[in-house]
């Protein structure tokens, strides 16, 4: 996943109490330790060193705090503005505006609205919740599909700017703040797919399964979970990637990297009923028939790609589908 991705899905780990605020020009940032440190005059190469070590301090600081800790969140508040403020000077020196905007693949829209669209022609529940919807792109396309839509941001500046933009009736569905603490009993069982991309990896392993087992309350019985989070064997997939080498435990903002058949088995024992994987990923289309599933024999298959050079690892990650489940509740 590309870093301005990594930081506004991340926003998501935010709290009610401590909401995150805007992203702004700065000249300084404050850092880790509390001293301010000018970024007028670092090179891009300074400011990438500097975004490495605090992302490395910040998630040890993260995982540290007691769970559901106002603790954890101020320092995960702390943290991600810090580093939106690197990458915002970093992009600046490029000449990017606006670099921390949210942008998808197509492929998984695409999955998603089809998924959606089979639903309606069956005459199934074919609304969308997104947990972390960024800016907004793909409620957005659910709804000029005529789907109805709901989802959930912890960063006001990206909420208001969703909230202005989805028509009036899909507005009240709109959730800002903490996923965990967060009222949601008019949301209970009323979607039939709940998406949430490059999340799970940056949430504290302590509360992956509160996540899960709420995300999976969300849904109709039936309704589909399509999580897309870095396989473990494309590691590392965050800031790390930057300056140690292939197959090195990410220690920045991804708290945990997970195997395919480990976010496989949470999600059995959060309560959904199958999980399956995409038969095959082109650049172009998610192959993901119902018919077809291949999950069981990748999980078996998945060790042997440490035995494969990392290049062909990767590709086989991508091309089949180990970074992409479709839970069944």
């Amino acid at each position: 996943m590309s870093i301005k991705n990594q930081v506004l899905n991340s926003a998501f780990l935010g709290s009610p109490d401590c909401p995150l605020p805007p992203v702004q020009a700065v000249h300084s940032v404050k850092l880790i330790d509390g001293q301010q440190l000018a970024l007028d005059g670092l090179s891009k190469t300074a400011l990438s060193r500097l975004q490495y070590d605090q992302e490395r301090l910040f998630a040890k600081a993260i995982v540290d705090a007691p769970k559901d800790s106002r603790e954890r969140a101020l320092t995960i508040q702390h943290a991600y503005q810090t580093v939106c403020e690197i990458l915002d000077e970093a992009a600046k020196r490029g000449g990017i505006r606006g670099s921390l905007s949210m942008g998808m693949d197509p492929r998984y829209a695409k999955l998603v609205l089809r998924i959606l669209g089979g639903r309606r022609q069956r005459g199934l529940n074919d609304s969308l919740f997104e947990v972390g919807f960024g800016s907004g792109l793909l409620l957005q396309a659910a709804t000029d599909a005529g789907h109805r839509v709901g989802g959930l941001e912890v960063a006001p500046q990206l909420f208001d700017v969703v909230f202005e933009s989805l028509p009036v009736e899909h507005r009240e569905q709109l959730l800002l703040g903490d996923f965990c603490s967060l009222d949601i009993s008019d949301h209970l069982g009323r979607y039939g797919v709940v998406y949430w991309n490059d999340v799970m990896e940056h949430i504290a392993t302590d509360e992956v399964d509160d996540y899960l087992v709420r995300i999976r309350q969300l849904l109709v019985k039936g309704g589909k979970l399509i999580t897309i989070t870095p396989n473990w064997h494309m590691r590392p997939s965050d800031v790390t990637a930057n300056f140690l080498p292939p197959r090195t435990e990410a220690i920045g903002f991804h708290l945990k990297e997970y195997r395919m058949s480990e976010v496989r088995r949470a999600l059995l024992n959060a309560g959904f009923s199958r999980v399956a994987t995409p038969t095959y990923i082109s650049r172009r289309r998610i192959w993901a028939p119902e018919s077809i599933d291949m999950t069981c024999v990748k999980a078996m298959l998945e060790p042997l790609l440490e035995w494969l050079p990392f290049p062909v690892a990767v590709q086989c990650c991508r091309r089949f589908g180990f970074n992409l489940t479709i839970a069944t509740n």
